[in-house]
């Protein structure tokens, strides 16, 4: 016997290629790194700091800055040691041992595997026909009786929209709480979070690893009701996100041009490599919001094909979920990170033709 719960010892471990000799482009990471000019204002500011001191255990200079680029009350507003310390904590203070989770299906799987190591069952409904919608009146009719809604807009591996009209109906139909994770939404240019004024069980969760660049920092927030956000924050581990993730974001978030730069390069390289995709035979692109691609490929096994890949030097994603079987996913990278990976698929994909 191991000491641990049965819940651990039948999870499977998350483990994600980071083999950084290759052409990474598996997890969703920015293309560029935070610039060096920032790097050193961040390293500055550390040094002038007393690094023996706990960092803020309340609303500081983060929130505060979060708050007015958002216009949402401070009070609403509560960070975390990434958007997966948020929807772990969320499901801690939500959710009874036996309530019903239910969320989409391709999702996110961290989703699944914090509601599972808290014997949560999880209801998943399956996206529509060819990932590009998501199936609201199933959403809801699942919902009845279930603790929690957890979707994810765009949605990730499949880059799919929950459009707003969708979202108010489910806000409304919800009995427990809804959590919209717009992990993305800074490349669909779409957000929900104007349903929170109406609906107190609405929780928007943003990341700061995505668009911002902020990946190794770890750094995440949710929006929601204060008095909700007041609950919440006693569920939170205390003083989970340290001195370096709070100002790195301070510094980070004070550049919004190089964000909008940023957002704006990976718009057009993600219409680009689409475009490429649907010329190349055999392969079909998903139509994405976010700054990925899910692909399926026609004539043999995904995991052939990222085997293949990665023998050629460039770094996917490849599923272990039944639904995505024929299917993977590459991120939007660099300009000539792009170019690789295309030229990859053209051999592989058309040498198979030949």
């Amino acid at each position: 016997m191991s000491g641990l719960r049965p819940e651990v010892e039948r999870l499977s471990a998350y483990a994600v290629d980071q083999d950084a000799s290759l052409v990474k482009l598996n997890q969703n990471e920015a293309s560029d790194d935070v610039p060096p000019d920032a790097k050193e204002e961040v390293f500055e500011r550390l040094r002038r700091a007393s690094w023996n001191r706990y960092p803020s255990g309340g609303p500081g200079a983060l929130e505060d800055m979060i708050s007015a680029r958002e216009g949402h009350p401070v009070g609403g507003i509560l960070a975390g040691n990434g958007s997966n310390e948020l929807i772990q904590t969320l499901l801690v203070a939500a959710c009874d041992r036996g309530d019903r989770v239910v969320t989409a299906r391709p999702t996110f799987s961290v989703y699944g595997r914090a509601a599972g190591l808290l014997s949560l069952p999880v209801d998943e409904v399956p996206l529509a026909e060819g990932f590009t919608a998501f199936d609201t009146d199933a959403v809801i009719e699942r919902a009845r009786g279930a603790r929690m809604v957890i979707l994810a807009s765009p949605n990730n591996p499949t880059g799919t929209v929950l459009m707003e009209e969708e979202a108010g109906r489910l806000a409304y139909a919800v009995e427990g709480l809804l959590i919209i994770d717009e992990a993305y939404f800074e490349f669909s240019g779409r957000s929900l979070k104007g349903l929170i004024a109406e609906h107190g069980n609405v929780v928007v969760l943003r990341t700061l690893s995505k668009a911002w660049r902020l990946a190794g920092a770890r750094l995440g927030y949710l929006m929601g009701r204060e008095d909700l956000v007041r609950g919440l924050a006693k569920a939170k581990l205390p003083f989970s996100v340290g001195l370096f993730a709070r100002t790195a974001a301070e510094i980070i978030l004070g550049r919004r041009g190089e964000l909008e730069e940023t957002v704006r390069g990976t718009l057009e390289q993600r219409q680009r490599v689409f475009q490429a995709l649907r010329g190349i035979p055999g392969i079909s692109p998903v139509p994405s919001s976010a700054n990925f691609i899910l692909f399926r490929i026609e004539d043999r096994s995904a995991s052939v094909f990222y085997e293949q890949l990665r023998a050629r030097g460039v770094l996917v994603r490849v599923f272990d979920d039944p639904l995505l079987a024929g299917y993977l996913r590459v991120t939007i990278g660099k300009e000539a990170e792009n170019d690789a990976f295309l030229e990859a698929v053209r051999v592989i994909a058309c040498g198979s033709r030949s």
